[in-house]
């Protein structure tokens, strides 16, 4: 596992230089059911926050019922077991061996796999899928890393295919939000640990061109919802209504959706 002082940006640029740092894994030990426990056993925030995702993908972009997807950092399935009813395959794959025991003995359907492996090491069939989930993966991989992930995940869509990405905005609340999970270890520690990569929606937009994909959407989603659901769940639910609406300008996640770049 390199250093988490290691310098990722100056070592990366184009490409990766002999000598760059490589993330294979969190310095700090994620227990393999952590995203179930954060969507059913968390504080409310907390549960609100990882609820939105699934709303987020119902919105943005849902999977067709005969379409087959890859769940890229599946972790403890909890996406791979949204995804499975509404569509024909779910793909999963985490390079926590934790993770993927915990998602293969909590599955909900037949219709999944989980596979262990590094996220930007993502050896599958070419031209396989038409969506591709990756949520809050990129900024645990250093920059070079993420640009990789991106070339490996546009290979594998097909040519109609969409990938829908998340990761935390750093222009935005999340700097201040993540220093108080550290604190108050509500989650294992974020800042260097797990996040070593931030993005701001332009550095976003930029790395995925780069990687030869072609913008559809752009956006931010998670503002004061999830904290709105400490007076009642259904008020964070009016709130999430209501950023949606006005194009979430207080959004602390960054969500985007890319296709193939036309050759």
């Amino acid at each position: 596992m390199p250093s988490s002082s290691q310098d990722p940006d100056n070592a990366t640029r184009r490409g990766a230089p002999a000598a760059s740092p490589k993330r294979t894994g969190d310095t700090v030990a994620i227990g393999g059911d952590y995203q179930a426990r954060a969507l059913t056993e968390g504080v409310v925030v907390q549960r609100f926050w990882h609820a939105l995702k699934s709303r987020l993908i119902e919105r943005v972009c849902p999977p067709d019922p005969d379409s087959r997807v890859l769940d890229v950092g599946c972790g403890s399935g909890v996406i791979s077991n949204y995804l499975a009813p509404r569509c024909a395959f779910v793909d999963a794959i985490d390079g926590n061996p934790a993770a993927i025991e915990y998602a293969r003995d909590h599955a909900v359907a037949d219709n999944m796999a989980f596979h262990l492996g590094l996220v930007d090491e993502v050896h599958l069939e070419a031209d396989t899928y038409d969506r591709i989930y990756c949520l809050e993966v990129i900024e645990h991989i250093y920059q070079y890393q993420g640009r990789t992930l991106l070339e490996q995940l546009g290979r594998l869509l097909r040519r109609d295919g969409l990938l829908f990405l998340t990761t935390p905005n750093y222009v935005s609340l999340w700097p201040l939000i993540e220093w108080l999970m550290d604190v108050l270890r509500l989650a294992p520690r974020m800042k260097d640990d797990q996040h070593v990569c931030k993005f701001s929606r332009s550095r976003l937009r930029r790395m995925a061109r780069d990687a030869g994909l072609e913008e559809v959407r752009i956006g931010r989603f998670s503002g004061m919802a999830p904290f709105a659901s400490v007076i009642s769940w259904r008020m964070a639910e009016l709130f999430d209504e209501i950023e949606t609406r006005l194009a979430n300008p207080l959004g602390n996640v960054l969500f985007g959706v890319w296709r193939k770049a036309a050759s």
